[in-house]
């Protein structure tokens, strides 16, 4: 008997197809793509909270300077008013007029003393009339900084329970874009799979 060699068909294509270590791979591919979609999105959420939290912040210490500086701006001008008073009161006394004209009229001392009140009255009168519109003015600036520190922090937490409410929504649509993501990835992978075997 005459023993045969083994011989190669030439015309038969080796193919490869793909394993399930490659199919991991991709699936792992699209899961890293969602994965870093979602962690890019949770990250912008954070630094915008940040720079609305940082907003009221600085708002908030504007307004307190601004208190501060009014109430300085106040103590100022009690501190001169006071100044000027002690000045004016001792210029008084050390000033020699009226006295030389009391020796020739004598004047009753009640009348005196009734025309030095009506003077103080007058004088403080003049002082609460010129202070009213500065008055008014601090008080109406406090009332809009108020107002606007209320206004600035119910819009940003309005701003947070929209987002919030919306949030649930999108995650939805982000696990539904991923599962219609690795079908299609896995479809793309069965086609090809059954266009090798038919070629």
């Amino acid at each position: 008997m005459a023993v045969k060699k083994n011989e190669t068909v030439p015309g038969v294509d080796v193919t490869m197809i793909p394993t399930a270590e490659e199919s991991i791979a991709v699936g792992s591919f699209v899961n890293t793509l969602w994965d870093q979609f979602e962690l890019s999105r949770e990250r912008a959420e954070q630094l915008r909270e940040n720079r609305e939290d940082a907003y009221i912040n600085a708002l908030r210490e504007v307004i307190k300077f601004n208190k501060q500086y009014r109430k300085s701006v106040v103590k100022l001008y009690e501190q001169s008013k006071k100044t000027n008073k002690e000045m004016v009161n001792e210029l008084m006394h050390q000033l020699p007029f009226g006295k030389d004209e009391m020796k020739d009229e004598v004047e009753p001392e009640n009348e005196r003393e009734e025309l030095k009140k009506q003077v103080k009255e007058v004088t403080s009168q003049v002082e609460k009339l010129a202070l009213t519109p500065i008055k008014s003015i601090f008080q109406i600036i406090e009332q809009v900084e108020d107002n606007f520190e209320k206004n600035a922090e119910s819009s940003v937490a309005f701003a947070r329970e929209r987002r919030n409410a919306w949030l649930q929504v999108r995650k939805g649509y982000v696990k539904v874009a991923r599962d219609t993501h690795l079908n299609l990835v896995d479809r793309g992978k069965s086609s090809f799979k059954e266009l090798v075997k038919n070629q």
